[in-house]
């Protein structure tokens, strides 16, 4: 989920970033996109260079590359960089080849296209939807059209979903093109997040809020497809965790119940070292750690029982990881909401879940977890520790 927002007109020496330009457009030997620092530091990240000073001014961050031709992701890594002799920060790094399955993809990139930017990190970046809207390509065209205007003649200019959204209103843009993606900020993000999982919260501010269009069928089948994705993601990254507990002997061990069941009310349960057993269940988001909780009618009585149950909230997911926090155990809160429910439904009538803030709960400390890494790479940092039931 993007938390900043620019617009970047390409410069001969920024197409240089992509690896088929760069060798026959004779733009230098620079392989990277300038980010004009009144933007970047004066708007955006302002206090940027403070941090970035920690890390020998290279910031890594996690890149998605979106279109031309209104394509899918093609995801890499690269860094934001800023050397002593330039007033500009860059998107660095070796030049950029076309994905294997499709090599060609950048090569009819030249100046004067566009690249709307979304930055995921509030503080920092931490990553970037690159949207490539390129002027030689007929599914950019009404994009190029509606986002032309808000940029003007200008290098690099902050912009607003809002704005993004008014811009491309009166366009015949496919529900599709990546560049909607730039037109859905942060409070509608979650909204619709919510929405798509029957929640009444996200649907009355889709539906109460001017500056937001109306969600085709098609947005909303990828949003509720999108939430079922990064639930599988973020149960496989409790997993990741849960394994490294037992590597660690701080867990005996863990049974991935949802991953062999996808009915079970929980997804995971563990056996501490002394023996004691308790249910776990991820709830896992790519926006913050406070968008809605839902949990099913069958989770909460399975909360209720007798077993000490918690939620596990994974946030802010990722390709890098997510962030990690544990509820204390709810039983004591399922089983006034049982209650409640019971004691108050007309006959005939059972609520099928509960949409449930993240305040409603208490949490451990939130901590950082990433995807372990890969055959060859270095480490994964070692697992954070929590109090796992009772």
């Amino acid at each position: 989920m993007a938390d900043h927002f620019a617009i970047k007109r390409l410069t001969a020496s920024d197409c240089t970033l992509f690896e088929a330009v760069f060798r026959t457009i004779g733009a230098g030997n620079q392989k990277s996109i300038n980010l004009n620092a009144d933007v970047l530091i004066g708007r955006l990240y302002p206090n940027l260079a403070v941090e970035a000073a920690k890390t020998g001014n290279a910031i890594t961050v996690s890149v998605a590359i979106y279109g031309p031709s209104a394509k899918p992701a093609h995801r890499m890594r690269h860094k934001i960089t800023k050397v002593q002799t330039s007033k500009n920060w860059r998107l660095n790094g070796v030049a950029i080849p076309g994905p294997s399955d499709d090599p060609t993809r950048y090569d009819a990139i030249r100046p004067g296209d566009l690249a709307v930017m979304a930055f995921r990190g509030v503080e920092t970046p931490r990553g970037l939807d690159l949207i490539l809207v390129s002027r030689a390509a007929p599914a950019d065209a009404t994009a190029l059209a509606a986002l032309s205007p808000l940029i003007g003649r200008r290098s690099m200019i902050e912009v607003q979903p809002a704005q993004i959204g008014s811009a491309i209103a009166g366009f015949d843009i496919a529900d599709d093109h990546p560049v909607r993606l730039a037109a859905i900020d942060t409070k509608t993000e979650s909204a619709l997040e919510d929405a798509a999982q029957g929640g009444p919260i996200g649907t009355e501010i889709l539906l109460s809020s001017r500056n937001v269009r109306p969600v085709s069928d098609t947005e909303l089948a990828k949003a509720k497809a999108n939430a079922a994705r990064i639930g599988r993601e973020g149960e496989a990254l409790v997993n990741a965790w849960l394994a490294a507990e037992v590597t660690a002997g701080r867990l005996a061990q863990y049974t991935w119940v949802s991953a062999v069941n996808a009915v079970a009310p929980f997804d995971f349960e563990t056996l501490s070292a002394k023996g004691e057993r308790s249910l776990l269940d991820a709830k896992s988001t790519a926006g913050p750690f406070g968008n809605i909780l839902h949990l099913s009618l069958a989770e909460i009585v399975a909360a209720a029982g007798d077993l000490p149950y918690r939620i596990v909230r994974v946030s802010e997911l990722d390709d890098d990881g997510g962030r990690l926090r544990l509820s204390h155990e709810i039983g004591m809160f399922a089983r006034t909401l049982k209650e409640i429910h019971e004691a108050h439904m007309p006959a005939g009538v059972r609520v099928d879940g509960f949409s449930v803030t993240t305040d409603a709960l208490t949490w451990e400390a939130e901590v950082y977890v990433p995807w372990p890494k890969e055959e060859g790479e270095s480490d994964t940092p070692p697992a954070p520790t929590w109090p796992l039931p009772p």
